[in-house]
């Protein structure tokens, strides 16, 4: 066999083994976790790009494992739009040999205009970029990488053309899970507790970080049009706690972080809404109903992976909070000091739910 057809069809290989691990990335819902794959998919592609001899490619995939690695360290995202625009920009002025070297760069600068602006924009720069890609591709014998450009060509089609329109009807609001909490983020729900609860029903900043931390998989942030409107966020707590809590006549100002622990197959989970806080003027009946249905479907996902909830605790310290409680039939358990409420949504209730 031509040694060239042989370094292209290890190039092929390389490829898509990149595909699988993408793929594969896409299953965990840990950010850390995520890239930590998506630091070898981009470890291929620079190797498959290397074997081709793409230039413009194999420096962008460089730079994208840059990216990525620096991300991973860090969990930090400013600046990452400016860094890539003067890197695409770099590139293509070192790399524009051949007409066809100047495509994905065009298409990286296609997507990062695309990822900064709302999803819609972001789903019609990703058609074109790709196509952009897939084209590239087939020019310097990358074919997996151009079937996978395709396929992601054709969902963002399908998607814009005949699910953007119902999806959007649905509503502008969207709840999203928050695997990893950055400092601006914090910064956002700290501002926004303070203005909503004031200081005297906060925790302090720092012991908060520390719950997040402990307590990782438990921060939903609310979004409207893309931005940062408020978020959902609880505790799983041993049984005890959870039965301490409910007797407790005040909210409480810490918590044993002992006490709060992970979901576990097969083992009862008690629940405690920590927060369920968002900027009073889109405390609307349509973000209510969100949330009612964004944790009726959290119920029955855990149920799915035999996670049993058997009780639900939630402070009330704001009227839209009140409001969500109560739509969701938890009952009203006792007044607290402070003006704050307890509710309970109990272990049948749960059922009738899930069921």
């Amino acid at each position: 066999m031509d040694n060239s057809l042989i370094i292209i069809v290890i190039a092929q290989v390389l490829g898509l083994i990149s595909w699988l691990l993408l793929i594969y990335s896409y299953s965990k819902e840990k950010l850390n976790e995520l890239l930590f794959i998506q630091i070898f998919v981009a470890l291929f592609d620079v190797a498959s790009y290397l074997l081709l001899g793409a230039d413009a490619g194999l420096l962008i995939c460089a730079m994208e494992l840059f990216k990525t690695i620096l991300y991973y360290k860090t969990n930090k995202n400013n600046g990452m739009i400016a860094i890539s625009i003067i890197g695409y920009i770099l590139i293509g002025l070192l790399t524009i040999k051949n007409w066809y070297a100047c495509l994905p760069v065009v298409a990286s600068l296609i997507d990062s205009y695309g990822t900064a602006k709302d999803s819609k924009m972001a789903n019609i720069t990703s058609i074109i970029s790709n196509t952009l890609w897939t084209i590239y591709d087939v020019i310097i014998l990358s074919y997996i990488g151009a079937l996978n450009d395709i396929v992601v060509v054709i969902c963002n089609i399908l998607f814009l053309f005949l699910d953007y329109a119902r999806h959007i009807r649905i509503s502008k609001f969207r709840i999203v899970k928050n695997n990893y909490l950055t400092k601006d983020t914090m910064n956002k729900i700290y501002k926004l507790d303070i203005k909503n609860y004031g200081k005297e029903n906060l925790w302090d900043k720092e012991y908060q970080l520390k719950v997040y931390k402990q307590n990782s998989d438990s921060l939903f942030v609310i979004n409207f049009k893309n931005n940062f409107m408020g978020y959902i966020n609880y505790l799983n707590v041993i049984n005890e706690e959870y039965e301490r809590l409910k007797r407790a006549r005040t909210m409480p100002d810490t918590l044993n972080l002992s006490k709060i622990i992970p979901f576990k197959r097969k083992k009862k989970s008690y629940i405690v809404f920590e927060s369920i806080n968002i900027n009073k003027a889109y405390e609307k009946q349509e973000a209510i109903e969100l949330i009612k249905k964004k944790i009726s479907s959290f119920l029955k996902s855990k149920k799915k992976r035999k996670i049993y909830i058997h009780g639900m605790l939630g402070y009330a310290i704001t009227d839209f909070e009140n409001e969500v409680y109560t739509s969701l039939n938890f009952k009203k358990i006792k007044n607290l000091k402070d003006n704050i409420t307890l509710y309970e949504l109990d272990e049948e209730s749960i059922k009738k739910i899930v069921d």
